[in-house]
């Protein structure tokens, strides 16, 4: 085999279990019953983890490098994922508008 159809099995294979890794425990946690302060608690992760997430993905720090800079093709990705994530309140597709923006803002620059 060429290395390229084994790079194209790692790729499927990592998406695969990337998938994987965030469905079963959703597919699990749905079948328990969760007492409403653990509820209650889990319903802050989301916006803290998004947090976290626009952080690290704006303020970038170069390794050798003194300070920190402005990742702007992430900062101009924001913009529009946020709006796609009011208008269609879902994740699912707030998250592949994401992939998707960034994509066409890597080719075009």
């Amino acid at each position: 085999m060429s290395i390229t159809i084994h790079m194209l099995i790692i790729i499927v294979l990592c998406g695969v279990v990337t998938w994987l890794t965030r469905v079963i425990p959703f597919m699990l946690i749905t079948r328990v019953h969760l007492s409403e302060k653990v509820v209650k608690w889990l319903s802050f992760i989301p916006i803290t983890l998004f947090t976290a997430l626009i952080i690290d993905g704006v303020i970038e720090q170069h390794s050798g490098k003194f300070g920190y800079t402005i990742n702007v093709p992430f900062l101009v990705t924001i913009i529009p994922t946020v709006l796609v994530a009011f208008i269609s309140k879902s994740l699912t597709i707030t998250i592949i508008a994401g992939i998707f923006i960034m994509a066409l803002i890597r080719l075009l620059f």
